[in-house]
């Protein structure tokens, strides 16, 4: 199955002009250039980015070769579900036909016409993120390497950690299908702490676990029985 890497957007307006007072910022001038010094641990084979104006600039800057060639040399995928949470005017997409018409070389058929998505709750943003481990695992098997362009407070809900900074990209195995995984274990590495709101979380049975974890060169691996 394939190692999932996820990416956080770089730079935008919102995050230097705090109570930013419009819809979908664009990335700064610093954004800009810290997606193009992004250096990834791999070649994607799926892109799957969020439908907002920061993560879609961001793709298009970290692989501006391989998309800009003719035919482009890997595949993108447009998921609303990995929109931002909070409710914030910031964290507001356009419409359909808005974005489409900023990026014509992307499908939004999967969008809603208008930016019309519930009301953020902390339920809603676990909810979603379930669903995007669950349709990354179901595609996992097709690719080598999926990367995931999103946001820092969705990121919290999607995988355990510390915080992204901007364009930090960090790369993940399935539960099963992490060679440093045990299904013993599975209780204790579902659960951890949301990094974004502080509380306990069940990441779920298909918990990201980092795919390059540190092991100490003593520490043996258990035999299988």
């Amino acid at each position: 199955m394939a190692t999932i890497h996820i990416l956080r957007h770089g730079q935008a307006l919102h995050n230097v002009q705090r109570g930013y007072p419009y819809r979908d910022p664009p990335l700064t001038e610093l954004g800009i250039q810290q997606a193009k010094n992004v250096q990834l641990p791999a070649q994607p084979d799926l892109i799957i980015v969020s439908p907002m104006t920061r993560t879609i600039q961001t793709t298009l800057l970290v692989f501006r070769d391989l998309l800009n060639a003719s035919p482009a040399k890997v595949k993108v995928e447009v998921w609303p579900e990995l929109r931002e949470c909070y409710d914030a005017v910031c964290n507001q997409g356009v419409s359909r036909a808005a974005i489409s018409a900023k990026f014509p070389q992307f499908d939004f058929s999967c969008c809603d016409e208008e930016w019309d998505y519930p009301p953020h709750t902390a339920l809603d943003a676990y909810n979603r993120a379930e669903l995007v481990r669950r349709r990354l695992k179901s595609v996992s098997r097709f690719y080598d390497n999926i990367l995931v362009v999103t946001h820092r407070c969705f990121i919290s809900f999607l995988a355990k950690g510390a915080r992204f900074d901007v364009c930090e990209c960090r790369s993940y195995k399935f539960l099963y299908e992490n060679e440093f995984s045990y299904k013993e274990e599975t209780d204790e590495m579902r659960y951890g702490a949301n990094c974004d709101t502080g509380e306990l979380q069940d990441f779920g049975p298909n918990v990201l676990l980092p795919a390059f974890p540190a092991r100490k060169d003593d520490e043996a691996l258990p035999l299988e029985t």
